[in-house]
């Protein structure tokens, strides 16, 4: 059985809805609100359903001396510039939310109404934020880069006994870029029926190839991150999508969808309609007189003519060591009364 769905914002992650794709801008704003505003307009016109930022406090989530400490602290967007640019993603029809890695950002962050909070790879083992940002009543979105099953059972653990109503868990590799033999698709619908929370793919590896691959492993959502030049150096963007290579993601992403349909068999009104001219009916194979014993010799299984109906193939067997009630030609198909004693229709 598929997890239930969670929300997210106006929208909801899970079986029977679209899948969430989220552009991850992370810090590639590089500090800039104007950038992140123009990065944020440029992932509406993509397709993205989602942007995602990162939030955080170099000073309380880095040693300082550390490349994440020295990167952040030049990257950072104010409380007010952070929800001016939530605004503009909804404004856009998109759903804005960030990760944040210690209690008082998640705090003030939650005031912001996020669709989630994200606990990112590294923060999987902080229980404490996580308990944090359960505490806030949102949706908590958390990755598993290099987890073992026991850290992930820790934290969904600390996630619900700290109030979490809504989880949901991305397959996630956290090399930069991941090669595609570390991405462990199949790990997604692991993750979704150990935990009984919708399952993702936040997507290291190159290219657009991995995400139309993670909707058919069972993905409910996807996260890739987003830039407006790949070429840029430093922080994120040599692993990111620019914005028309995102595009053709999304695209990608919407026809994995449409191929992966429905989760029973079901055949459409279409292709059902093709069972009279490609399933078999009882024919003869020769022709047959009247009166003449029908067995394996003069009866046989045959694709028809269009338009012709005969008896259903599970048939065959009734039909055999009966009398024929008429003559038949080669090929032409027997129904319940061409036999003697007549079948049931």
């Amino acid at each position: 059985m598929p997890a239930s769905p969670i929300p997210f914002g106006g929208r909801a992650i899970g079986a029977g809805h679209a899948v969430v794709v989220i552009a991850e801008i992370g810090i590639n704003h590089e500090g800039d609100p104007a950038a992140c505003a123009r990065l944020i307009e440029e992932a509406a016109g993509s397709g993205a359903d989602a942007i995602k930022l990162q939030t955080m406090d170099a000073d309380e989530n880095y040693v300082r001396g550390t490349e994440s400490h020295a990167l952040f602290s030049r990257a950072a967007l104010g409380r007010e510039q952070t929800a001016a640019m939530f605004a503009l993603a909804r404004r856009l029809g998109m759903e804005a939310f960030t990760t944040a890695g210690d209690s008082a950002t998640i705090e003030w962050v939650a005031r912001l109404k996020p669709a989630a909070h994200k606990i990112s790879s590294g923060l999987m083992t902080n229980h404490r934020a996580i308990r944090t940002a359960a505490a806030t009543g949102l949706p908590l979105l958390v990755s598993t880069g290099m987890a073992l099953p026991a850290e992930i059972d820790e934290a969904v653990a600390a996630a619900r006994r700290g109030g979490c109503q809504a989880l949901g868990l991305f397959q996630c590799t956290s090399l930069y870029p991941a090669p595609p033999e570390t991405l462990d698709l199949a790990a997604i619908g692991w993750l979704e029926a150990r935990y009984a929370a919708p399952a993702g793919f936040s997507d290291h590896s190159l290219g657009i190839e991995a995400a139309p691959l993670a909707v058919a492993a069972g993905a409910r959502m996807l996260e890739k991150h987003f830039t407006l030049d790949p070429a840029r150096p430093g922080f994120d963007h040599a692993l990111s999508l620019s914005p028309a290579v995102f595009a053709a993601m999304v695209a990608a992403v919407r026809r994995a969808e449409v191929m992966m349909g429905k989760s029973t068999k079901q055949p459409g009104s279409i292709e059902r309609a093709k069972s009279a001219l490609y399933h078999r009916i009882v024919v003869a194979r020769c022709d047959v007189r009247l009166g003449d014993i029908l067995d394996t010799e003069n009866v046989g299984l045959k694709r028809p003519l269009p338009g012709t109906r005969g008896l259903h193939p599970v048939r065959y067997e009734e039909v055999i060591g009966r009398h024929a009630a008429r003559a038949f030609a080669r090929d032409e198909a027997i129904g319940p009364n061409d036999v003697t004693p007549p079948l049931n229709p």
